[in-house]
């Protein structure tokens, strides 16, 4: 499973390949490479969202700057280019508005790991993508957390698996109704050996 993002000049690769994620970061001047065990994910996800209205009232602004510049202009003339200036100055407002009504809001998912975060644009390649690859991790993970630590195994000492079993149940991995079923499952494996 794969996600590739991309936003300006930065590249993020995200790949699962069986119990690791593998992240590669691209940026024009370097490239940051590294992978996390799935047990590692946490187990919830934290999305950021900014508002572009703010930002798209500036651009308005700076384009309506721009526009009743050269209204006035029209209206006065320019005929021995004294006020060229507010020409270019038009010129650089446009653009400016043109770049604030364009620019990316910084809109994340985060998922927090052993080692530090796990940032993934939220609009690349689309929101639904991106959740759902998140979704996907957390799922693995949980699945893997679970299949680990309620495995019975009578090298564990009985403590030590009440003990993971407990933990599992505390961290609402499983329910009650799986807790149950692996105390009695580990109980009864023990009575018949």
């Amino acid at each position: 499973m794969k996600l590739i993002q991309k936003r300006g000049e930065k590249t993020k690769e995200f790949e699962l390949i069986a119990n690791e994620l593998f992240v590669k970061e691209k940026s024009l001047l370097s490239t940051k490479e590294w992978s996390v065990d799935i047990e590692n994910i946490a187990h919830y996800k934290t999305i950021e969202t900014h508002s572009k209205k703010g930002v798209n009232i500036i651009g308005i602004v700076f384009i309506l700057i721009a526009i009743l510049s050269w209204v006035g202009l029209f209206i006065e003339g320019n005929s021995n280019g004294e006020k060229d200036v507010i020409i270019w100055g038009g010129i650089f407002m446009l653009f400016l508005g043109i770049i604030a009504l364009k620019a990316p809001m910084n809109n994340t998912l985060t998922i927090n790991t052993t080692h530090g975060n796990l940032i993934f644009y939220l609009d690349s390649p689309s929101r639904d993508e991106v959740e759902e690859f998140a979704s996907v991790l957390i799922k693995k993970s949980k699945k893997s957390l679970v299949e680990k630590y309620s495995r019975v195994d009578f090298d564990i000492p009985e403590e030590t698996f009440i003990e993971q079993i407990n933990w599992l149940l505390n961290n609402n991995l499983i329910d009650i109704n799986f807790y149950n079923e692996k105390k009695n499952e580990y109980k009864i494996q023990k009575l018949i050996k």
